[in-house]
This record gives structure tokens, sequence and C-alpha cells, in this order.
């Protein structure tokens, strides 16, 4: 299935962004082959180009999460074991990209500079103009869901009463394993912003299931929407679940996350939402 913001492949989710620079790396990588042979590069030379390439992966990698660790730390001192936990998604860019570019330059700069610098000026070129054209595409999914979803208590709920405050909406559903893990997150996280709106959109089960599952667990949350049709994923274009979307209090998107979100993630996801930065 390809939706809005990610193929899915049966339970795995490629975010357009992660594809997107996939096809612009081999694009990249393509273009320096073609530049290589006009510069007469060797063939031990251009082996030693292409392994430094993976390496930069792997080490943009690990910088960008030692950068986002780092700009958290007091809650990671307290659980370590989150350090390790990448399916967050938890990762400096900027810091990945300077670590990255800085590590090919540093490898290739003696015998295949012009190949590296050619090869970075394509990667970000075409990475930047997917990037600009998924952007575009997504601008009809930036503004609030304009739909109306009942509670527990059969009542309807216009979503844009909740414009006003930042706001998060989180797509869910009982049977997820991954959106099990997350609702403690979630349910704290909404204690201790009382200033931030948490609308959890239950997706197609219906107020019996949800409030056991709720009373099982011991979890408490002030907004609780029912989507037996699915209109808040056809409207965000977040078909994959758990998903959750942070808007500001303008009712403008402003970050959106696929997949389990940790503590650490929510938190600096909040701050945007927040204009905090």
């Amino acid at each position: 299935m390809i939706s809005a913001q990610a193929i899915h492949l049966g339970p795995i989710m490629l975010p357009w962004p992660l594809v997107i620079f996939s096809l612009s790396l081999v694009l990249a990588i393509a273009m320096a082959k073609q530049f290589s042979q006009r510069f007469t590069v060797s063939v031990e030379n251009w082996h030693q180009f292409k392994d430094s390439i993976w390496q930069a992966i792997w080490i943009g990698l690990i910088i960008g999460r030692i950068v986002f660790v780092s700009m958290d730390l007091d809650y990671y001192r307290l659980h370590p074991i989150d350090i390790i936990k990448i399916q967050d998604k938890g990762f400096h860019f900027i810091a990945a990209l300077l670590a990255s570019t800085l590590w090919i330059l540093w490898k290739n700069w003696k015998n295949t500079r012009y190949v590296s610098i050619i090869f970075l000026v394509c990667c970000f070129s075409f990475s930047s103009i997917g990037n600009w054209g998924y952007k575009k595409y997504q601008q009809q999914y930036q503004q609030f869901p304009q739909i109306e979803l009942m509670d527990l208590q059969l009542k309807k709920h216009r979503l844009s009463s909740y414009i006003g405050q930042p706001t998060v909406i989180n797509l869910w559903a009982s049977w997820c394993p991954p959106c099990h893990r997350e609702m403690p997150v979630l349910a704290m996280a909404q204690q201790r912003h009382p200033n931030v709106n948490f609308v959890m959109i239950n997706q197609g089960e219906d107020p019996t299931t949800i409030t056991q599952y709720l009373q099982d667990n011991q979890l408490q949350f002030k907004h609780i929407l029912l989507d037996q049709e699915g209109l808040s994923a056809e409207k965000t274009g977040m078909y994959g679940l758990p998903s959750t979307l942070f808007f500001n209090a303008q009712g403008q998107l402003v970050d959106h996350h696929m997949g389990e979100i940790s503590q650490s993630v929510l938190d600096q996801k909040l701050k945007k939402a927040q204009g905090k930065y």
C-alpha cells in the first residue's frame, strides 16, 4: 500500500523522506561513477570512495543519535536502555548530515576529491528537489482535520474545536502492540502538559472494547474519540498505526511521527508544537 506518508510493506513502513534519500543516493553514485571515468579514477580508489559512503551513513547515524541523546540527557540517564532503542527514530538530522559529509571529504580528499564533491552536490540536489516536491504534495495535510467524531458517550465533537491550544492527535487501536507500548508514555505526557490537548482517536473499535482496554491497563485520557470509518487517517494521510500528529495552537501541523514514540522523542516534538524551538 502507498500512502501520503509512506510505502507500507505489510508491517514495515518506509517513510517517503527515507525513500527519497535512498533514490537520491543511488542516482548520486551513478553520477559520480560517470565522472570517475572522466577523471580517470582507478578501480582501487573508486572502491575506496564507495566504501566511504557506506561508512559515512553509519557514522552519520551514530553521531545523529549521540547528539539527539545529549539533548535530553536527564531522561537517558534514568533510562539508559532507551539509548539503543533507535526504532523511536530519534536522530539529529543536521549533526548526522554534517558528520557524513566531513567523513566522505576527509576519506577521499587525496585521490577522489572532485568525484566526492560531485557526489555530495548531486545527492543534496536530488534530495532537496525530492523533498520539496514531497512537501508541496503534503500541503493538503498541513491543516487541522475538518471532521466530526463521537466520544465514548457517543457525543459528537468537531476536531476543529481543539484549535486554540497545542494539540497532539494519536491514531491507535487496542490490538496494535506498538500502540499498547506507547500509551503509558502519552498518558504521562498528558499529565505533564495540561496546556496541550491529547486527542486519542481509536481506529475501528467499539466503545465497550475501548473502555475495557483502558480499564484493564489503568489508562486515563481526557479526549478519547471513535473513528469507525477511518476518516482521520484519510484526512491526515497517516494510515499506519500508531501515528501521532503535532499541531500548534493555530491548528497548523508542525510535526508527525509514524510508529511507536518514546518519551524523549515525544518531548522534543511537543516543544515544536508549543513553539519552544
